[in-house]
C-alpha cells in the first residue's frame, strides 16, 4: 500500500506540475500577442506621421508642397525637378493603406499604382497658408491629426 500511495502523490504532483506550466504558458503567449498588436498599431501610425512629417520638411521650398485631389482624394503633392523635367510625389490613402507615388509631372497614373507606406482606413490632407495638416485614421480606427508649418 505505501508504494500506491507513493504512485498517487507523485502522479498527482506531476499533474499539478503539468496544469500550473500550460497555465504559465498560456499567459505569455497571451501578452506575447498583446505586446504585438500594440507594437504593430504604433509602427504604422508613428511610421504614416513620421514619414509625412519628413517629406515635407525634406522638400519644403517654395511652393514645391500643394494639397490637391487625386484620383477623388486629397494628396500631398510634392513637385521636384530632376534633370530638367518636373516629377511629383503624391502621398495619399487608397485601398486600405497609405500610399506614394513617384512620377513624371503630367503622366496619368491610377491610385492603384503608388507603394504602400503604411496600413490605414483613412487618410486625408488639408492647407491653410503655410500649414499642411493630415488626418490619420489608422488600421485599429484611432485618429491622429498633426500639422507642418511650411
Amino acid at each position: 500500500k505505501k508504494h500506491t500511495v507513493d504512485s498517487v502523490f507523485a502522479l498527482v504532483l506531476f499533474v499539478l506540475f503539468a496544469i500550473t506550466a500550460l497555465f504559465v504558458t498560456s499567459s505569455g503567449a497571451l501578452a506575447y500577442r498583446n505586446i504585438s498588436e500594440t507594437m504593430e498599431e504604433r509602427f504604422d501610425k508613428s511610421t504614416c506621421v513620421s514619414y509625412i512629417t519628413a517629406k515635407i520638411r525634406g522638400n519644403n521650398d517654395c511652393g514645391n508642397i500643394t494639397v490637391e485631389d487625386f484620383c477623388g482624394k486629397s494628396a500631398l503633392c510634392i513637385r521636384q525637378s530632376i534633370n530638367d523635367e518636373t516629377y511629383t510625389t503624391y502621398i495619399y490613402y487608397h485601398d486600405g493603406a497609405v500610399r506614394e507615388l513617384f512620377c513624371l509631372e503630367g503622366l496619368e497614373l491610377g491610385a492603384d499604382a503608388g507603394a504602400d507606406i503604411a496600413n490605414a482606413q483613412a487618410l486625408s490632407f488639408s492647407e491653410n497658408g503655410n500649414l499642411i495638416t493630415a488626418e490619420l485614421i489608422d488600421s485599429q480606427g484611432k485618429t491622429s491629426r498633426f500639422s507642418v508649418c511650411l
